[in-house]
């Protein structure tokens, strides 16, 4: 008879997990409990570092976060305690954090329907053993007619110095690169600033985080994806009045925010920062054929004069990260 993987464990006392192949040494180092099971599964590697898809021969649409102890740029990249907890409670919100939105489907969002993390008190321990239960965003939006492309992939140079927004969508005069940021400033802002004007909440949309959904035939830019739970914020007195509904964390999660200005802080880091002027430069809009300029009428165009976000974002001076 063909063994399973439930016949090794005991199934009242123990719990399989899965564990990324780099990061098994420290795992059986940091948990005395932990025993490395006689199996394994293919699975495909994403852009994001930490995600993979399991190969199955029928594709459930579902991917795994799993901690992988590299440090690329600022941190760590193991799965907190916080962003295991978190995520299950945000994907219950998702429909109070889209409601109000004025372009209906401008936003997916790949929900976290499950997470398990190690109970050790000790959270830097406890975030190496984790795993965290992702809808791929491929398969969300498949059935749609469209394709994904993460944004980060946008803003690549090829060898020879050619951008892959301009390469992939043959954007050979400034008409056509000002009318593809026009698009995609139209589409992003459609997508993710609804959520803060209305409730508060700011997804962490870098452009790793965010996918671009394009029609399968076309190629037109149609909306977005967003994934990853762990760096958003939302002013839960906010989201609260608007929607009558909590979103429950961890004590000191770095998801709450104390004020609306962390909010608009978040939104304009990945928004403006990590996202629109990478590829404002990309297109070659930076010092000349008005790329900001588009940007600002189609932000001008979704939030009033008097709002509290257009007042932040317009300050004489803004403290930015540094990179």
């Amino acid at each position: 008879a063909r063994s399973s993987i439930l016949d090794h464990v005991d199934r009242a006392l123990e719990l399989v997990m899965p564990v990324h192949p780099l990061h098994v040494p420290a795992v059986l180092a940091m948990f005395g409990f932990a025993r490395l099971l006689p199996f394994s599964l293919p699975a495909a590697a994403q852009a994001s570092l930490r995600t993979v898809v399991p190969e199955l021969p029928v594709p459930f649409g579902l991917n795994l976060k799993l901690p992988l102890g590299i440090k690329t740029s600022s941190a760590l990249r193991t799965v907190s305690p916080w962003s295991a907890f978190v995520g299950p409670r945000i994907t219950q919100a998702i429909p109070h954090i889209l409601r109000g939105a004025p372009v209906e489907g401008a936003l997916l969002v790949a929900g976290e329907p499950a997470s398990a993390v190690s109970a050790d008190p000790d959270f830097d321990i406890a975030k190496y053993l984790c795993c965290v239960v992702r809808q791929d965003a491929e398969h969300l939006c498949h059935s749609r007619g469209e394709r994904v492309i993460v944004a980060a992939a946008l803003t690549d140079y090829s060898d020879d110095g050619v951008g892959a927004a301009v390469r992939h969508w043959k954007l050979e005069t400034l008409a056509e690169r000002q009318a593809f940021l026009q698009s995609y400033a139209d589409r992003l802002f459609d997508a993710f600033l609804p959520p803060i004007l209305n409730h508060g909440f700011a997804f962490e949309a870098h452009p790793q985080n965010t996918l671009l959904r394009v029609d399968a035939s076309t190629g037109e830019v149609r909306g977005f994806v967003v994934r990853d739970f762990g760096g958003i914020k939302v002013h839960q007195p906010t989201f609260r009045a608007s929607t009558g509904a909590d979103i429950e964390m961890l004590p000191d999660s770095c998801t709450e925010a104390h004020t609306m200005d962390e909010v608009f802080d978040l939104a304009h880091h990945t928004l403006v920062q990590c996202q629109l002027h990478r590829l404002i430069r990309v297109l070659g809009l930076h010092y000349r054929g008005g790329g900001w300029a588009i940007v600002r009428s189609s932000f001008e165009r979704r939030v009033p004069s008097d709002h509290p976000l257009r007042l932040a974002w317009y300050q004489a001076t803004f403290e930015l990260k540094c990179f």
